[in-house]
């Protein structure tokens, strides 16, 4: 009997754990969205079919074209996916709770140093709302939707720090939200087209110690 136990806990132990129908999916999402990352950030959108993001992630040709709909499905869903990757992986294990103006200047240190390289992540998106202002113009609500998301954070973290007297209670939250945004944004373009020419250390301290002077009470 206790070699039969000894057996069975065995096999329990090597049985692998089955995962939802849900998990599954979410999965095969996140290994396309990936793959349209890394073909997008060194293709443009053009020339990443959905037939190479399938190779590229491994699934069979026709998964895409099921989870997504279309190539234009599942690029409208990778400018999502690239703003919520740089939330829950980057931005919020460096925020440790902090609000108000620490959660911005974080938030902005963060942006500068996720430039290094840059990331393939951070050259798609770049891609991606270059593209949406030419070529592919059905990209500009997601685009407008990333904006407008990111603005939005930021607007709340400036109205935190004007409730806890961190930041002048003259300041225009969203004015100025759109302002760092649009800073931030001339800063990626330069980091992709123009890497060598910035020194993001200096920059990066350069941008939190001005927008600290700034805002501060």
């Amino acid at each position: 009997m206790p070699a039969l136990t000894e057996r069975a806990s065995a096999r329990t132990r090597r049985a692998p754990i089955r995962r939802t129908q849900a998990e599954r999916r979410a999965a095969s999402e996140e290994r396309l969205l990936e793959a349209a990352a890394t073909l997008v950030a060194t293709r443009g959108t053009a020339r990443a079919s959905l037939g190479d993001i399938a190779a590229t992630a491994g699934c069979s040709r026709g998964l895409p074209t099921y989870l997504f709909g279309s190539k234009e499905g599942l690029l409208l869903a990778l400018a999502d996916y690239l703003v919520d990757r740089f939330r829950t992986r980057l931005f919020e294990p460096a925020l440790e709770q902090r609000q108000g103006l620490p959660a911005l200047l974080i938030w902005l240190r963060v942006y500068v140093d996720s430039l290094r390289g840059p990331e393939l992540q951070v050259r798609a998106a770049c891609v991606l709302l270059g593209e949406a202002l030419g070529s592919e113009p059905a990209f500009l609500p997601a685009i407008n939707r990333l904006h407008r998301n990111v603005r939005s954070m930021v607007g709340h973290y400036l109205r935190e720090g004007i409730q806890r007297g961190e930041v002048r209670p003259d300041l225009d939250p969203e004015a100025h939200a759109a302002l760092l945004i649009g800073t931030l944004r001339g800063i990626s373009l330069l980091a992709v087209t123009d890497p060598d020419s910035l020194d993001l250390d200096a920059l990066s301290a350069e941008l939190v110690s001005a927008t600290e002077r700034s805002l501060h009470a």
